[in-house]
């Protein structure tokens, strides 16, 4: 039996039997034990080191933290027999280096929201869903209200027609043009087109990589499927409203992010990550793309899912290395120091449902409510290295009116086979 095998057998035997609960008061019986992790969100590396210090007060566990994002350094640490204890691993990276981490699907987070959104390959679990993220439209609350004099309520606008009519409202109420829409690659090709790949059908993960499957074998007529058209006439309302329609391809980001703050604009297709929307007012909010797709419910869920993985070796670490990762994982969900640290500390967005902190960051806030109540669609991040910049172009080729949308469809598909 070779060391990766017997490595994965004594991690699966370790998450059997590994602390949980809420209790880290005592000493562990790992004190002394050394681990080391590797965190690639460099912005969090000084909250990361502190919040190290009160878990190693708490267990006597030490934890040495390191922060690289190059792309080929957890292969060259492997290479060199000296990967981390716990690695922060973006999604596609969990599966490249499945065979060598250990199976999670036996610990006690799993039941709390880590089997809804880590990462699961063949049936196991091999990623702990360190951060949630989602993409979908943005508003200022405070903007629309303003003109249209009732409590806004995103759940009144969930389908293009009743969108449509809002907007309206808007130009007419004197919000000449009420959407901000980005023109970057990475945008337009992930959090913008990247819906097409997410609400499908009932919105699960097997419907999404079903579409994907199909795509790269050349199975999919996106003019004859009703969720591309669906987004795409999403799409065109955004750019009939779009504060940049004069110019779409010169909009800048800050610009945009400015205008929805101040309310020149009411609505931007983004992200989570903009939590500095609230700066001017808390009145803001997330809503998912209001399409009118073959599933309504789809309209009512926002795409969300994991970014960033905490995976752990099981391949070099130790017996004791290991069970004390699966014990900083556990304490990360379960203490009030690790629940602390996710959602006030580093303003995250929690996975898990025990950890009843409220963000502090409106835009923060509005997402945690859709993870909370399960109401997410599955986040398909896969995509090839190239997708952003490949079927970002041709978005961008798309919005400045330079190809139509059967020569886009025809473009993604043709990108898509290329890739089977």
């Amino acid at each position: 039996m070779n060391k990766k095998v017997i490595a994965a057998a004594l991690c699966a035997l370790i998450a059997g039997t590994a602390i949980s609960g809420t209790a880290f008061a005592e000493e562990s019986d790992l004190a002394g034990t050394k681990i080391t992790f590797l965190n690639t969100k460099m912005e969090i590396q000084d909250h990361l080191e502190e919040m190290g210090a009160q878990f190693t007060e708490a267990t006597g566990i030490e934890v040495e933290f390191y922060t690289n994002t190059e792309e080929d350094h957890i292969t060259e640490k492997y290479a060199s027999g000296e990967p981390y204890t716990i690695m922060m691993m973006d999604y596609p990276d969990v599966a490249d280096y499945q065979e060598y981490l250990c199976d999670l699907s036996g610990e006690e987070w799993i039941k709390d929201g880590g089997g809804q959104y880590g990462l699961t390959i063949d049936g196991k679990v091999y990623g702990f869903p360190f951060v949630i993220e989602a993409m979908g439209l943005i508003y200022n609350a405070d903007a629309i209200e303003a003109i249209t004099g009732e409590t806004f309520n995103w759940k009144d606008y969930s389908n293009l027609e009743a969108f449509q009519g809002l907007l309206q409202t808007l130009v007419d109420g004197g919000m000449e043009t009420p959407v901000a829409l980005n023109q970057d690659d990475w945008s337009l090709a992930s959090h913008v087109f990247g819906q097409a790949y997410c609400a499908r059908e009932d919105g699960s993960e097997e419907a999404s990589l079903a579409f994907i499957d199909a795509l790269k074998a050349g199975e999919v007529d996106l003019m004859a499927d009703a969720d591309f058209n669906a987004l795409m006439d999403l799409i065109d309302t955004y750019l009939a409203n779009n504060i940049n329609r004069d110019d779409p391809l010169a909009a800048t980001y800050d610009l945009n992010d400015e205008y929805l703050k101040e309310g020149t604009v009411a609505f931007w297709p983004n992200g989570s990550w903009a939590t500095d929307v609230s700066e001017l007012t808390d009145n803001v909010g997330i809503m998912p793309y209001p399409m009118s797709t073959e599933n309504p419910a789809i309209a009512e869920n926002l795409v969300s899912g994991a970014t960033k993985m905490l995976a752990v070796d099981a391949t070099y670490a130790s017996e004791e290395e290991q069970a004390a990762a699966l014990e900083f994982l556990n304490w990360l969900v379960y203490s009030e120091e690790g629940q602390t640290f996710t959602v006030k500390t580093c303003s995250l967005i929690t996975a898990f449902a025990n950890n009843e902190l409220e963000a502090d960051a409106a835009l923060s806030a509005s997402v945690a409510e859709f993870v909370k109540n399960g109401a997410s669609v599955y986040w398909y991040q896969a995509m090839p290295s190239d997708h952003n910049t490949e079927v970002g172009a041709l978005l961008q080729k798309y919005i400045s009116g330079a190809i139509d949308r059967e020569e886009l469809a025809g473009e993604v598909q043709a990108y898509w086979s290329a890739r089977s």
